[in-house]
C-alpha cells in the first residue's frame, strides 16, 4: 500500500498525463472540423486572441517558429479557407496586418465558446475561491514551465534520420 504522501506525486502525475491527452484529443477534433493543421489552427487561435483580433506575419513566425517562408504558405492557406484577411497597415505601408475573418470568429466562437462557458460553471461550482487560485496558480506556474521547456526544446537540433 502506497502511504499518503508518495501516492499524492503519482496521482498528480496520472492526472496531468490524462489532461494533456484529452487536450491533444479536442484539439485534433477542433482540427478536423475547422479543416485545418495544427499550426495553422494555433495561428487562428494567436490571431484571435490578440487585443485587436490582428497581428503581424512576423509576430506569427515568432511564436510558431516559423520561417518567414513557412508563415507566407500558411497564411495563404488560411485566406484562401476565409479565414483572415492580409491588408497593409494604416501608417507603415511596409508592414502586413493579419487578422481573422468574421467566418473564423463565427466558426471559433460557435465550436470554443460553449466549452469554455462550460468549463467556468463546473470549476466555480466544484471549488471555493481559494481552491480556484490555488488552481490558477498552479495553471499560470505550468504553463510558465512549458514556455520554458519549450524554449529549451528549441535548442536542440533535430535527430538525424536512422
Amino acid at each position: 500500500m502506497t502511504s499518503e504522501p508518495a501516492r499524492i506525486p503519482v496521482e498528480l502525475k496520472k492526472a496531468l498525463e490524462f489532461y494533456h491527452g484529452t487536450v491533444e484529443d479536442l484539439i485534433r477534433e477542433l482540427v478536423r472540423i475547422l479543416g485545418v493543421n495544427e499550426t495553422d489552427r494555433r495561428a487562428l487561435e494567436i490571431v484571435l486572441l490578440e487585443d485587436e483580433k490582428s497581428t503581424t506575419p512576423g509576430m506569427l513566425a515568432g511564436r510558431l517558429g516559423l520561417t518567414a517562408a513557412g508563415v507566407t504558405i500558411m497564411l495563404n492557406r488560411l485566406e484562401k479557407q476565409g479565414y483572415i484577411t492580409r491588408s497593409l497597415h494604416p501608417t507603415d505601408r511596409r508592414r502586413v496586418i493579419v487578422m481573422a475573418t468574421e467566418l473564423a470568429a463565427h466558426r471559433i466562437q460557435e465550436l470554443v465558446v460553449p466549452m469554455i462557458v462550460e468549463s467556468y460553471k463546473m470549476l466555480l461550482s466544484c471549488y471555493d475561491s481559494t481552491e480556484l487560485e490555488i488552481i490558477a496558480d498552479f495553471l499560470t506556474r505550468a504553463g510558465e514551465l512549458q514556455r520554458i521547456h519549450r524554449q529549451q526544446l528549441l535548442d536542440v537540433d533535430p535527430y538525424s534520420k536512422p
